[in-house]
């Protein structure tokens, strides 16, 4: 009975995981974001609806592993399509901030990847 012992995995390690794991798949949300940018700019509602949702999700899971700078970023993003949804008019101050709160996004995921060991 010589079973190989495997190193037990630490939180640390785990937490890690969890936000490299949460780092990719928002990073895929946020290329998602950037191919609808026409449909956003042209009004559409689950465009716009899918954006919030991804950024809310964003939020939330940023919120639970204490990525404080992400967390604000996607809040932000998300408060941009409440904005839309709330009957802002679609106008270019509003698109400019919609497109500026997804690059912000990916800015600080970049930051977050590029600071993982």
């Amino acid at each position: 009975m010589n079973e190989a012992r495997r190193p037990e995995t630490t939180a640390d390690d785990k937490r890690k995981q969890l936000i490299q794991l949460f780092l990719q798949r928002t990073l895929g949300d946020v290329e998602q974001m950037r191919r609808n940018v026409p449909q956003l700019i042209a009004g559409d509602a689950a465009a716009w609806q899918e954006l919030r949702f991804a950024a809310q999700r964003a939020a939330g899971m940023a919120k639970s592993l204490d990525l404080g700078i992400l967390e604000a970023c996607a809040r932000e993003l998300a408060g941009i399509a409440d904005e839309k949804f709330g009957g802002a008019p679609l106008d270019a101050p509003l698109l400019l901030s919609a497109t500026t709160a997804i690059e912000m996004v990916a800015i600080e995921i970049n930051r977050l990847f590029a600071e993982m060991p």
